[in-house]
């Protein structure tokens, strides 16, 4: 029993390296491969266009072909990796709470990726962030209730794909109460059947009510339920969603080349086992695939003649992902209406953002001044990578940067530089309550500027703080979006056009 080369790429999705399509991923695309994922790598530099560069070549091959990024808004973003995202993401429109606001800037999104030619968006994130010392979700979720997650996963669900671009609801069956950051060890979740319905599990409802096209399973363990990670258990991809939750969509995998899936079960293993699990698209990672395509085939068709994998299961996956090609086809979709703005002009994230500001003992400047900046440099996790955040970029936009000072990680507060007494100073942190460093220097720079105003740029608290805290200003979340509300509300100025320049 053998799988042809065309039904196999049928359900996978690698990357390539560079920033223009290699010709072994053109071939592969010509060969029937199901799509492939773009990263801020690939972006063409300076002010190349990805559709001339990137989508457009690849579309010209198969013009159907799923072309996906990471587009969550806020911290995770791709289209916008080398200056911030231009929407707030899922941490500010929890906290708003408004699921009109979050579907137009769902609707948002999915407008500039159509426009860079892009037709699945790895967005949004159902889980729900049970733990708030959770290293990897954070202020990538709605928030910490269940219901407050649900309706806003629905109603971003609704925005994206009204404007034709196939969301994803991820990461299946709930990624947000972990200790462990799933890029380099296997998370363990203690979750029974009972907890896992009450708290992880109605977001994912909603998406799949709201018609979600793809479902992403995560690489965590329940082991209530099963001992292997969720994107290689069937008991959670065909038993839990498929027949319990009832989902008829496409299950697509988060990345194999994350640290305990490859190092355990290598790509090749781990695709055989997702797709016996009961996924349908296989997503290779980051990594180039050119080598990795050749280990999933000879991994599948070694299977296929041991029978541990059906080539029915290989055929039913095929099916389901060339049912979303055809609903994400551009050429199909190319009447699709473009998204709403807000009345007024200003972009939609800019107004989300503002309102999702959170002001603790800070008055709005009224007085167009110009600020000094110190910014606590930290190590962000691999799902954010290294896109740019703080105040300069927006400060200097609006005319109101004083002076600018990067601080690395480890500095001692003695070697921090601080301008002069009479000049507005703020110091630029994200999520300090969680990093002993950063609490230290906010410490020792408040001994020497009591007058200083602190920028968290992280998950706000759940509660007000009390009248005696130092000032701060949350933003709830490091993106562009976050970045100008709060300039704006520091400096007494407001930006005026479009943000993306």
């Amino acid at each position: 029993m053998r799988a042809d080369t065309a039904l196999v790429n049928a359900c996978l999705l690698p990357a390539y390296a560079g920033r223009s399509p290699a010709d072994w991923i053109l071939r592969a695309a010509d060969e029937g491969l199901a799509g492939v994922g773009l990263f801020g790598t690939n972006f063409p530099a300076g002010a190349g266009s990805l559709r001339q560069e990137v989508t457009g070549p690849l579309r010209a091959v198969r013009p159907d072909l799923l072309i996906a990024l990471d587009e969550e808004g806020g911290d995770v973003t791709r289209l916008d990796y080398r200056r911030g995202s231009v929407h707030p993401g899922n941490h500010a429109l929890g906290a708003v709470d408004d699921v009109a606001l979050t579907r137009q800037v769902g609707a948002a999104i999915a407008r500039d990726l159509r426009a860079e030619g892009v037709n699945l968006c790895l967005a949004p994130c159902a889980d729900v962030n049970s733990r708030p010392d959770n290293p990897i979700i954070g202020v990538r979720s709605f928030g910490d209730r269940p219901a407050l997650v649900a309706r806003h996963t629905a109603a971003c669900v609704q925005g994206i794909q009204e404007l034709g671009v196939a969301a994803t609801v991820k990461h299946f069956p709930g990624h947000g109460d972990t200790r462990t950051d799933s890029h380099s060890a296997l998370p363990d979740i203690d979750r029974d059947a009972a907890s896992l319905e009450a708290v992880d599990l109605p977001p994912f409802r909603a998406g799949i009510a709201a018609g979600v096209k793809a479902v992403m399973t995560g690489h965590i363990r329940l082991s209530h339920l099963d001992g292997l990670p969720a994107t290689l258990s069937r008991r959670i991809v065909t038993g839990l969603l498929r027949e319990r939750l009832g989902y008829r969509g496409v299950v697509m995998t988060d990345a194999l080349e994350m640290a305990p899936i490859v190092r355990r079960w290598g790509y090749g293993g781990a695709a055989v086992a997702a797709l016996a699990a009961g996924a349908d698209l296989v997503v290779l990672g980051a990594t180039d695939g050119e080598k990795l395509l050749p280990e999933v085939h000879d991994a599948v068709q070694e299977a296929l003649e041991r029978g541990t994998l059906t080539l029915e299961r290989v055929a039913e996956a095929a099916c389901r992902v060339a049912s979303l090609r055809a609903w994400a086809d551009p050429a199909r979709r190319a009447g699709a209406s473009c998204a709403p703005r807000l009345s007024g002009g200003d972009p939609v994230g800019l107004v989300a953002a503002r309102r999702a500001l959170l002001v603790s003992g800070v008055p709005r400047a009224a007085d167009g001044r110009s600020l000094h900046t110190v910014r606590l440099a930290t190590v962000a996790n691999m799902a954010v990578g290294e896109a740019p955040w703080g105040l300069d970029a927006p400060l200097r936009g609006l005319g109101a940067l004083a002076s600018a000072t990067d601080v690395a990680p480890g500095t001692e507060p003695s070697a921090i530089g601080l301008p002069p007494d009479d000049g507005a100073l703020a110091v630029v942190v994200r999520d300090a309550e969680r990093d002993p460093w950063q609490r230290a220097v906010l410490r020792a720079l408040r001994d020497r500027r009591p007058d200083l105003v602190t920028v968290d740029m992280g998950l706000a608290p759940a509660r007000p703080l009390p009248d005696d805290a130092p000032a701060t200003l949350f933003t709830r979340g490091a993106g562009l979006a976050n970045a100008t509300a709060a300039a704006e509300y520091l400096s007494g100025r407001t930006w005026r056009g479009p943000l993306r320049t």
